[in-house]
């Protein structure tokens, strides 16, 4: 049983079960509409929206939406299939995720994640730039240095240097290995390996927010890929890396609530928790979608930072974000920490029922905190692992 789903919540779930496995739908109202768009999923009941109960100017807004998306899905299909990349590479997320979806074009497409060997890595950005892709690498992406971003006919490219944000050097170098292995002529991971990746993008994305469609993509290969016969190989591959619990967890919360048939690998996940995991999905959104409507800033921030240390990071890293001045001055810069702590006591205070509010944060906070070590999930406090030099060490750097 959800804690937090209110009918518009249920009446969602309800829908993308009809979609995906043919159960009944009740009427579909413009609330259900606007939270599928929250969780980049609105153009999965594209094969049914004819006979779905909603008014007619729901049913028109609908179509053109999933036109649109449709219609990018093709350029997107047609710009990934002509990548002027002169290197071995493979695709990651994206169309490697639709290919489970009895559909793939009605998976709501963001940019082309590719990976190369780390030999190749400055060859396949040259590729691009050399081919008429503009650079659009962040400051932040840049230091951090997992990834560069390139874009040409409104469709985004991210080439990878690595792939895995988990704590441990070791499990980041084994599924980064992992994929390196198997990158072949057809750009595509062989399905467990695959899968692995699917499940890696949800732990990315935990602690940050992540939503329905992460959730759908892993369902799908589940549902193609993971019988119980062959679910031994990949709980190994998963436990190497840290998420086997994640996997299993995961998969039960699509069984309970999103219409996954059982599977005998999950059946001993913990009711509750999985419960809790789906009402986190849904508060979230697509990457934090929802969070930041909401704003909901107080318990992420407590999430965040679980130690004084990793206070401590947060609150220098926020400053100089925030304090022009702290990046012109050494000696200001020192003092980011600081002028941050300022910020948020200024700001939480001000808040009607202002201690009340911080209580219920902390409470929160907690619980999303116990919810996540149980999943076993990436905690960036802890630190990161990143390829840097040739070899894999942790940073505290935030992506």
């Amino acid at each position: 049983m959800l804690f937090n789903a209110d009918n518009r919540l249920m009446n969602m779930l309800c829908l993308i079960k009809a979609s995906l496995w043919g159960t009944s739908c009740e009427e579909v109202t413009h609330e259900v509409y606007e939270e599928m768009q929250l969780h980049a999923v609105s153009a999965i009941p594209a094969g049914i929206l004819p006979i779905l109960k909603m008014s007619l100017d729901l049913q028109a807004t609908w179509k053109k939406d999933i036109i649109q998306k449709v219609a990018y899905f093709a350029n997107y299909s047609y710009t990934e299939k002509r990548l002027p990349i002169s290197v071995p590479y493979v695709i990651l997320k994206g169309t490697s995720a639709a290919q489970y979806y009895p559909y793939p074009e009605y998976r709501t497409m963001g940019d082309i994640d590719i990976m190369t060997s780390h030999d190749d890595y400055e060859l396949a950005c040259e590729s691009l730039l050399g081919n008429g892709f503009k650079e659009n690498t962040s400051e932040a992406e840049d230091e951090f240095g997992r990834h560069r971003g390139f874009s040409k006919n409104g469709i985004e490219i991210e080439v990878h240097s690595f792939f895995a944000l988990l704590n441990d050097p070791q499990k980041a170098q084994y599924l980064d290995d992992l994929i390196i292995k198997h990158i072949s002529p057809s750009h595509v991971l062989p399905d467990l390996v695959n899968g692995l990746t699917l499940l890696e993008h949800i732990n990315q994305h935990m602690e940050g927010g992540l939503g329905l469609r992460q959730i759908i993509d892993w369902m799908m290969f589940v549902n193609k890929c993971l019988p119980d016969e062959n679910w031994p190989e990949f709980c190994e591959m998963a436990r190497n890396v840290g998420l086997e619990k994640l996997a299993i967890f995961t998969t039960r919360m699509c069984e309970m609530y999103l219409g996954l048939p059982k599977r005998r690998w999950s059946k001993d996940a913990d009711e509750t928790s999985c419960s809790a995991l789906m009402d986190y999905v849904l508060s979230c959104g697509n990457f934090g979608r929802k969070r930041a409507k909401e704003n909901e800033p107080g318990v992420s921030i407590l999430t965040s930072v679980r130690t004084p240390a990793a206070f401590f990071r947060l609150l220098h890293e926020q400053g100089q974000v925030n304090w022009e001045a702290a990046n012109k001055s050494p000696i200001l810069k020192r003092l980011a920490g600081v002028y941050q702590l300022g910020r948020y006591l200024k700001k939480g205070l001000r808040r009607e029922n202002a201690i009340t509010k911080l209580k219920t944060e902390i409470k929160a906070a907690k619980a999303r905190n116990r919810l996540f070590d149980e999943l076993g999930v990436k905690r960036t406090s802890k630190g990161l692992a990143v390829y840097e030099n040739g070899k894999y060490v942790k940073t505290y750097k935030r992506p």
